[in-house]
């Protein structure tokens, strides 16, 4: 099968579907190339959190190998950074150029999007569009927001729809999502989960004592992380304030947060680190490389994402690292082997509640832990999952029924 995947920004290295997707989907065979704009993600204050310049975000167009495979960079002659939208004028010059099988498209609002969705209307290419967008992308919802949104809705994506063969949201609240604010039938969705390669993320004992030793954490401590961009929507705030509570009442907590944060928000995180005086009982450590991941996962025992989701979760639990994460829909499928403690999100008390209880009860924790890893071999791994993406193509090219999707209360 020929595979073309569409995004608009790629950066090689990262955790991301559209860099392990591809290279599984080569693993079993097919022929696969990612379109993609010259420059790497708008990211929020990326000077700050990715330290790059704004030079260094642009890559250049030509023929790459990423990743182990083939990556198209396209001329980008308009860019929305903030709402990581781009303009290639020779997309679908590349697109039948590869002549491809099936198109694949991360994410269904953007202009390369739009480019993608319009020009196929009239190509008829069985095209696939996956989408990663919860609730939590859309705040703070304006009433401009509101206006757009409703104009998608209503006047934009009934006629694009028409392209598609089938949607792929990522989680179960992405899926209430589409179908919410965006329109798109239920019965046009197939839950297509994120995962971890769990060669590459894995518990390793000889890691875990030398990131230790490293940084002077002894054996008896129990290790909390959280790691990605750090930026108030990830609300490290309040896993600071709940991790004073919990290494007040338990000295054996200990926490390793990593990544880079803005300059303001830095600042009053720096605030709540000296007001709580938990300073000598946690690191904060720069943005790390994503294969040096697997050697601060495996020194750790618990990972704690209190606010956006990130992919990094399912990483971190490949890694034997038992979660505490939002009781929301969004954490539903990577809580969905009992490996997760779920609290209120916003509420530091009921956070550290959730992490002191696993804290305090080792058994639990281990057995936490174990399953985290369970999870990832059996489902949530990119093996499995480009396997499953294959057979939803192979669905739609023989026009094949799909079970129905069930509403999430």
């Amino acid at each position: 099968m020929r595979i073309c995947h569409v995004t608009a920004y790629f950066q090689g290295n990262m955790g991301y579907q559209e860099n392990y997707l591809p290279a599984a989907q080569k693993k079993l065979g097919h022929e696969v190339v990612l379109l993609t704009s010259d420059r790497l993600a708008y990211h929020p204050k990326y000077q700050e959190t990715m330290k790059w310049s704004d030079n260094a975000r642009i890559v250049g167009e030509g023929h790459f190998v990423e990743d182990g495979f083939d990556v198209v960079r396209l001329k980008t002659t308009w860019e929305w950074g903030a709402h990581w939208w781009v303009y290639c004028p020779d997309l679908w010059k590349e697109i039948e150029a590869f002549a491809p099988d099936i198109i694949h498209l991360h994410c269904i609002n953007g202009m390369l999007s739009y480019q993608t969705m319009w020009g196929n209307l009239s190509r008829k290419y069985t095209l696939i569009v996956d989408d990663h967008n919860n609730y939590f992308n859309k705040v703070p919802y304006t009433w401009k927001k509101w206006v757009f949104y409703q104009g998608l809705k209503h006047f934009v994506l009934p006629i694009m729809i028409r392209s598609v063969s089938r949607v792929l949201p990522m989680s179960h609240e992405v899926r209430e999502y589409l179908y919410t604010e965006l329109g798109v039938p239920r019965s046009m969705t197939t839950l297509n989960h994120l995962g971890a390669d769990p060669e590459e993320f894995h518990f390793d004992e000889t890691l875990r004592r030398e990131v230790r030793a490293k940084y002077g954490i002894g054996e008896d401590r129990v290790v909390i992380i959280n790691s990605g961009k750090i930026t108030e929507v990830k609300d490290n705030h309040i896993l600071l304030e709940a991790f004073g509570k919990v290494v007040r009442q338990n000295p054996r907590a200990y926490l390793v947060m990593v990544g880079n944060a803005p300059k303001e928000y830095r600042a009053q995180l720096e605030a709540i680190i000296a007001r709580e005086g938990i300073a000598d009982h946690m690191q904060w450590l720069d943005f790390l490389p994503h294969d040096e991941l697997t050697a601060h996962y495996s020194a750790s025992d618990i990972g704690c994402w209190p606010g956006d989701w990130s992919c990094t979760v399912i990483e971190a639990a490949a890694c034997n690292v038992a979660l505490v994460q939002p009781d929301l829909l969004y954490t539903k499928y990577s809580s969905a082997n009992g490996n997760s403690l779920n609290f209120a999100r916003g509420s530091a008390d009921d956070l550290a509640d959730k992490l002191l209880t696993l804290v305090n009860d080792d058994a639990r924790r281990e057995d936490m832990r174990r399953r985290s890893r369970e999870l990832i071999e059996r489902e949530l791994n990119w093996d499995a999952l480009a396997k499953q993406t294959v057979e939803i193509y192979t669905r739609c090219l023989e026009r094949q029924p799909f079970p129905a999707e069930p509403a999430e209360a």
